[in-house]
């Protein structure tokens, strides 16, 4: 038993109006609390009052300020009360109506979140794509794996791209891969944006990554530009990780480049996340620092402010995302010098259903300097970065491991990522990542036996359908083709041992299997690199085995 203290209480004479009730905790009437709850219901009358009937609003930047002033001020009052007495809650919540009251505050404020986040009516109509227009999206399927060197599904990619006419190499030379309107020059400054914000399953392939360097540097004309793997991981960037997506999970893309530059090439990395912080002004104003170039008015329409990096090479190149290769020579920008490879890997995302071609560019620019970019995903803000800024040259979306799992990606843990096997490229990504999610993504999904609501690519009111719409109508707007319908394509696919790419594993591919035979002591023509599946240099009785395995006749 405490002992009975007879010292006098304290603050004895109160004014009525201030006497706290026995029956009401100390802390709920605290003038703290009672000031925090004042603003924060005066910044919620404001937020509803200010919106109306208009939805669209709550995007607005007051609005945004003033729903997170009121969840703060009703959120951290209670996590506080809760904390200071937990008893006293367990017995207000025990009452009836306040657990009437408490539940329809949460509701509340899970409409109101809801409201803010997801916005049908911010874009108005959208455009319709040409009824006429049919992108290319070239697929690779049962990828060829690791070469020393090279990887042989880029190999088989690359092919298959020139041999539809989009040639690899810019040349004079006019071959399988290369010719006169070909992507890479000799000397271009070629930045390879890829996903270097997860570890695991969940950044890009590097084994992919490799093959894709190999195949610029091996231009027929010698290569003597440069290759950036670079990407913005928004604080979270690493791109030296300890786990990776490759077959050699100790693979970061670090290693790989390291490899590269050791050979002699210009290859590096650079990661943008260092100085995602830093606003800067372009080269032509005399700005010469690293940083991010910042649009100071919100778009219109998607409400974020466009940004994208400028920086200095590791071999004294002033890149400038949007206007190309600085000289200061000159003072001007060469536009056609830099190329830019997206290289995503196509996941899930827990919050716009799908990541992929178009997500991808959350790596290019800034969700710092107040830009708004990651909330902005939503209203097609992406789509006016692509507009305003840049379209990449190519996209090579990485499907050997895809994350179906709706709940945890974008983050992909071996345990949880499943095999596909296959590349994607494209010029359009928009297209790309509507054929992907119909044909890719989303028989993953379903086959890890989650639902595809937030990934359907027939459901216009799905997630992944709102925001890679709203992309599209922000090129569409911009003057820049583009199509959300994957009915639209003209497919090429190529299966391994498919020697003339023409879909189908046959007789013409059969003649060609014989002329290429070599035996296991033998070696192979880089033209009949189709029939060494298992990328030993020769083609032999087990390449004959997985030809049997693939052969479908005409």
């Amino acid at each position: 038993m405490k002992p009975v203290s007879h010292a006098p209480a304290r603050h004895a004479h109160v004014h009525p109006c201030h006497r706290r009730r026995a029956d009401v905790p100390r802390w709920v009437l605290a003038p703290h609390w009672l000031g925090a709850l004042a603003v924060g219901f005066v910044a919620l009358l404001w937020l509803v009052l200010r919106s109306g009937t208009k939805p669209s609003r709550l995007t607005y930047p007051c609005q945004q300020s003033a729903f997170s002033l009121a969840t703060v001020a009703f959120g951290a009052p209670l996590v506080g009360a809760v904390i200071a007495g937990r008893e006293s809650v367990a017995a207000i919540l025990r009452s009836g109506v306040n657990q009437v009251a408490g539940g329809m505050l949460a509701m509340l404020g899970l409409v109101l979140w809801a409201m803010a986040s997801t916005d049908s009516s911010s874009t108005g109509s959208l455009l319709t794509p040409p009824a006429d227009y049919r992108p290319d999206v070239f697929v690779v399927n049962d990828v060829r794996g690791v070469c020393p060197g090279r990887f042989g599904g880029v190999d088989d990619l690359i092919t298959l791209m020139g041999a539809h006419g989009l040639k690899w190499h810019r040349s004079a030379a006019t071959g399988a891969t290369s010719g006169p309107e070909g992507l890479i020059d000799p000397d271009d400054v070629v930045i390879i944006k890829i996903n270097g914000q997860w570890s695991e399953r969940g950044g890009t392939n590097t084994d992919v990554l490799r093959g894709v360097i190999r195949r610029i540097v091996e231009h027929p004309d010698g290569f003597i530009g440069e290759v950036i793997v670079a990407d913005n991981g928004q604080d979270r960037g690493d791109l030296n990780r300890l786990l990776n997506n490759a077959e050699d999970r100790g693979q970061s893309p670090q290693d790989v480049v390291n490899d590269f530059a050791n050979e002699g090439w210009n290859v590096a990395t650079q990661l943008w996340d260092l100085f995602r912080l830093t606003s800067v002004g372009e080269y032509s104003t005399g700005n010469m620092s690293n940083g991010y170039v910042v649009n100071p008015v919100l778009h219109p329409r998607t409400r974020i402010k466009v940004s994208y990096p400028k920086f200095r090479t590791l071999f004294d190149s002033y890149v400038s995302y949007k206007y190309g290769v600085w000289s200061p020579d000159t003072q001007s920008y060469d536009a056609d010098r830099l190329v830019v490879i997206n290289l995503p890997v196509l996941k899930t995302h827990r919050i716009y259903g799908v990541t992929a071609s178009v997500k991808n560019h959350m790596g290019v620019v800034t969700q710092s300097l107040g830009t708004g970019s990651h909330n902005g995903v939503g209203q097609g803000g992406l789509g006016s970065v692509l507009a305003d800024v840049r379209m990449p040259d190519l996209t090579i979306l990485d499907c050997i491991w895809v994350q179906p799992d709706v709940s945890s990606g974008p983050a992909a843990p071996y345990a949880e990522a499943t095999r596909r096997d296959q590349l994607l490229a494209g010029v359009d990504p928009v297209a790309l990542d509507a054929w992907a999610a119909k044909f890719v993504l989303v028989p993953a999904v379903l086959e890890y036996g989650d639902p595809i609501d937030a990934q359907d690519p027939d459901d216009p009111a799905s997630i992944f359908r709102q925001y890679l719409d709203r992309s599209m109508n922000e090129l569409l707007l911009g003057g820049i083709v583009t199509t959300n319908d994957y009915n639209a394509v003209q497919l090429y696919q190529w299966w391994m041992d498919d020697e003339d790419r023409d879909g189908d594993v046959d007789l013409t591919d059969a003649g060609g299997f014989v002329s290429c035979w070599s035996g296991p002591d033998g070696s192979v023509d880089p033209l009949c690199a189709a029939f060494n599946s298992d990328c030993d240099g020769d083609v032999d009785l087990r390449d004959f085995a997985q030809f049997q395995l693939l052969f479908t006749g005409p």
